[in-house]
């Protein structure tokens, strides 16, 4: 919802309202007047339901006596406030107890159904499911292997001689050539998937997770619903046929939210400015969709409650065509609450629209309560509410309000937000703003327009040149998004702990009430603007880095690359990461002038992705690499580099050791897992399991480099250590694969760490660390630093105790 609410005025009516009161609202529309109190009698209301639908939705299943104790304990609570004639409290403990109520009996019936049961078997099935959402797919670079992620309703399901007939929401994963075929497949068709069951994660809104192994030919086509919503979606995306390759991506994700064509430099840039939710259907896509339709409404002459049904056969329509998911129904919730914000309802009902729509959401789909995306929208439709109004105002004393509403709107929702972005990320975003301020303008043309050319999508040549047209009005939100990704420092780092994040909040809360004083006048204006510029040309550095490090894990993104000092200006390196940029800065931020041994781990893209340039500038003398040559393509890359500069390519080898400078590095396991790779899974698994295993030391800082081996690779690792007289204790342990879900706990428990260190990149698709990884870091007694959130971290040791310096991102 940041930054793309808009105030549309349509002569002396306004869509928002959904109402025909022109009198009340021309008044409401001109620049001096008032902004009026809010309406907050639905607030506790809502925050019960949020808090009962958050509780019920936990998997937390109480036994009898707490259920009786809470109970009683809140008769006392609701009968004191009646006597005390506080009967609202009355109301907020009813709403917490039904919602509490409702959604532990929902998620039990999922949880404690047949199907649920043969899931927590993971056993083998045969489902006649039909897809419900778009399928999409995302490529594992690291693993060359493509993921599909399929949304369904599970209709029949055969598995151990049982034939149940449910109806049921489940979630199915296909990969390698599998992947496609999902994608292929028409949403709303019915399907038979063959694979293995397992159990949906807890809080889930899906009753199980279906690993497909097969597809079947389609058993029913979509329905004439489904049929239309398709056709519509695809004609939208041949409307952009004719427009460059990035206006044809961007168009249908702005419009309905299909980011089927969203290339990943796409998405790294439009994270990095905060304008990914142009990305993906929110709240102002109805809103403006309803400006239109309303207008177009009224101009034919319909009044009165009519108006109000058109509205809601439009609102229907919207959800429809993005595929009815929940983030869908919450964008549309929101939506509404911003028209209402942004529009008539400056007044004191925005409050009470926003509290009525989380009660209704919380009804509709309690898991919504645990998502950051709904958090995020409610925080965003809060700040507009509260603060945009009277900023408005504030900056219409010298602008006008086009201008006013283009940097109040996108400020209010950032300020609101900010907190939580801050808990979700670690990182205080500073040219957000600005960004979402210079895009705004554009997004409503464009999303208007795309509307226009899905709708038209039976005249071709008028779908096309409006999608045309629509392709030219995204064009500069994609130069907004690449120029500001480009500047040195977009975000600053900030800590995302409980006192980072209620600080955070403070700030923002403070901020907020003393920014309308700054929006007054323009010279002030121009220079919080101005700040906000400079904050993001600067790149905040940590106070002493590196410091006297003899590691160094750099921000490389989803990826890894380690630096070990070897003396003055030179290093080990231990793989490349993904791309070589990020690789070359962390080396030239240290004052590396030369590596005489590069390690690569095994032949991932994520670990590698660097080699070129790394070899080409330090040429190294010694390239030690896993004896297991595959994926082929990569393997075969760096031997041809490695050729190129003379250096010598050798095979990793258990119990062998080699001394560079101060390092001295020893290989523990290190594999050719020869045919067991059969492809698939069962490849990518095979060649995280050729990963070189090391323990090195370096100035008497022990430190365990295991790559992205699995539990079968680690226990390997733990049988050769056992095998050689290796210690595997060491001081600082680098979680293994990024820190998956997949670990062995003897292999955690053997380093005797008192670090452990994720190198993953922030928001990758994989939930790399994994909660279950990090619980058993700090059950072993680790500390644990993550690149995605502190950047570069460094490590030194200094008379036996660990310092740990943070680069910050």
């Amino acid at each position: 919802m940041a930054g793309r609410a808009w105030r549309i005025h349509l002569g002396g009516r306004t869509a928002g309202s959904l109402r025909d009161r022109p009198q009340e609202l021309r008044q409401a529309g001109t620049p001096g007047d008032l902004v009026k109190p809010q309406d907050w009698r639905l607030a506790p209301l809502a925050a019960a339901a949020w808090g009962g639908a958050w509780l019920g939705s936990s998997g937390w299943r109480p036994g009898w006596a707490p259920v009786l104790a809470a109970c009683a304990a809140l008769l006392v609570v609701a009968v004191g406030a009646h006597v005390g004639n506080r009967r609202w409290m009355v109301l907020v403990v009813v709403v917490l107890v039904v919602t509490t109520v409702l959604t532990v009996l929902r998620a039990g019936s999922l949880q404690s159904a047949a199907p649920a049961q043969l899931a927590a078997q993971s056993a083998a099935a045969t489902a006649v499911v039909k897809l419900v959402g778009e399928p999409y797919s995302r490529t594992d670079e690291g693993r060359r292997l493509k993921v599909a992620v399929a949304r369904a309703q599970l209709n029949e399901l055969r598995a151990r001689g049982v034939t149940i007939t449910t109806s049921q929401p489940i979630v199915i994963f296909a990969s390698g050539g599998l992947a496609e075929e999902f994608v292929a497949a028409a949403p709303g068709g019915t399907y038979e998937v063959h694979g293995v069951l397992a159990p949906a994660e807890p809080g889930s809104a899906e009753a199980l997770v279906l690993r497909a192994r097969s597809l079947s030919s389609q058993l029913a086509p979509p329905g004439p619903l489904d049929t239309l919503v398709n056709g519509l979606r695809i004609g939208l995306r041949d409307s952009t046929a004719h427009s460059p390759p990035l206006q044809a991506a961007l168009v249908p994700s702005l419009v309905v939210g299909d980011r089927s064509d969203i290339t990943d430099a796409m998405d790294a840039q439009f994270k990095a400015t905060s304008l990914s939710h142009l990305m993906a259907v929110s709240g102002s896509n109805l809103s403006l969709m309803l400006v239109v339709l309303l207008a177009l409404t009224r101009a034919v002459g319909v009044r009165g409650w009519w108006v109000r049904v058109v509205a809601m056969a439009g609102v229907a329509m919207f959800v429809l065509v993005c595929r009815g998911e929940p983030s869908v129904v919450r964008a549309a919730a929101m939506g509404l609450v911003a028209v209402s914000a942004t529009g008539a309802g400056r007044g004191r009902r925005s409050v009470r629209n926003l509290s009525l729509a989380v009660l209704c959401l919380m009804l509709v789909d309690p898991w919504l309560s645990r998502t950051w995306g709904f958090a995020l929208s409610v925080a965003a439709c809060s700040g507009i509410a509260l603060w945009s109004p009277g900023w408005v105002e504030a900056l219409c004393a010298w602008a006008p309000r086009w201008v006013a509403e283009a940097l109040a709107i996108p400020l209010a929702a950032q300020l609101a937000t900010q907190p939580l972005i801050v808990a979700l990320s670690g990182q205080v975003s500073v040219i957000g703003v600005l960004a979402n301020a210079l895009a705004g303008p554009f997004v409503g043309p464009a999303t208007v327009l795309g509307l226009a050319a899905m709708c038209t999508a039976f005249l071709p040549v008028v779908s096309v040149s409006l999608g045309w047209l629509a392709g030219w009005c995204v064009q500069p939100i994609i130069w907004v998004a690449q120029f500001g990704a480009a500047l040195p420092s977009a975000a600053w780092s900030w800590p995302a702990t409980p006192v980072g994040v209620g600080l955070s909040g403070a700030a923002c809360v403070l901020a907020g009430s003393l920014v309308v004083h700054a929006l007054r006048r323009r010279i002030t204006t121009v220079a919080l603007l101005a700040v906000l510029i400079v904050g993001s040309l600067l790149r905040p550095v940590a106070w002493g880095w590196p410091g006297g490090w003899q590691v160094v894990f750099c921000d490389v993104g989803q990826g890894d690359a380690t630096v070990l000092r070897a003396g003055a200006a030179t290093a080990v390196l231990v793989d490349t990461g993904p791309e070589p940029a990020p690789v070359l800065d962390c080396l030239s931020s240290l004052g590396i002038r030369r590596i005489p041994l590069l390690v690569l781990t095994h032949f991932h893209a994520d670990h590698i992705g660097g080699v070129q340039e790394v070899i080409r500038r330090f040429r190294p003398d010694v390239v030690l690499v896993s004896p297991f040559d595959s994926p082929g393509p990569g393997a075969d890359s760096v031997r041809r580099e490695a050729d190129g500069v003379g250096a010598i390519l050798s095979q990793a080898e258990p119990g062998s050791s080699v001394v560079v400078g101060d390092v001295k590095w020893t290989t523990v396991s290190a594999v050719d897992m020869g045919d067991t790779a059969v492809g698939g899974d069962g490849q990518s698994e095979a060649e995280n399991n050729s990963s070189v295993v090391a323990v090195v030391e370096v100035s008497g800082l022990r430190i365990l480099l295991p790559g992205d081996a699995e539990p079968m690779g680690q226990q390997r690792a733990l049988a050769e250590a056992s095998r050689r007289g290796i210690s595997l204790r060491t001081h600082v342990l680098k979680l293994p694969h990024h820190g998956s879900a997949h670990q062995e706990p003897r292999f955690f428990a053997a380093s005797g760490a008192s670090l452990g260190v994720v190198s993953a990149g922030l928001d990758n698709d994989y939930g790399h660390p994994a909660k279950a990884a990090l619980d058993l870091a700090v059950r072993d007694g680790m500390a644990v630093a993550r690149t995605d959130r502190d950047g570069a971290v460094a490590v030194s040791l200094v008379d036996g105790h660990l310092t740990v310096r943070r680069m910050g991102r």
